[in-house]
Parts: structure tokens; C-alpha cells; sequence
């Protein structure tokens, strides 16, 4: 299975129950993405944070009152 898009989460979960650490500790894990294709585990923590988002990334982390972040300086 590819570590991609709901891949990530399917691992992460994976990984989760390998360590025997409970699914309730991804409410208390912040992640940072730029990327809509990370949205299933944006969606599953506690501290979904965009940075420099992709157009459809951003619509949805406002919309959804996620953490905003802007470093892209370019003129």
C-alpha cells in the first residue's frame, strides 16, 4: 500500500496499534501538510495545521477553522 493520501493514515493508524498506543492520541498530535492529498489525516487529529496550502487545501482549512500558516515570501 502506497504511503499516500488515506494511505498515510492507514499506516499511521498501523503503526499506532503495532506500539500498543491507543487511536485516541492522533486527538492530541498536531500535523503540518501544504497538500489536499494529506486531508483524511489532517482530518483525524486534534491539530491540523496548512502551511503555504494548495488552493483546494486552504479553501477547506478555512472552512474548517484549521491553523493557517504562511511562509511562502516570494514577490
Amino acid at each position: 500500500e502506497l504511503n499516500m493520501g488515506s494511505g498515510k493514515l492507514r499506516r499511521l493508524r498501523q503503526w499506532l496499534a503495532h506500539k500498543g498506543w491507543p487511536e485516541q492520541l492522533l486527538k492530541r498530535t498536531y500535523f503540518y501538510s501544504d497538500s489536499i492529498n494529506d486531508l483524511a489525516l489532517l482530518s483525524a487529529v486534534g491539530f491540523p495545521v496548512v502551511v503555504d496550502p494548495d488552493q483546494r487545501l486552504e479553501s477547506t482549512a478555512l472552512r474548517k477553522g484549521w491553523s493557517l500558516v504562511r511562509l511562502d515570501r516570494r514577490p
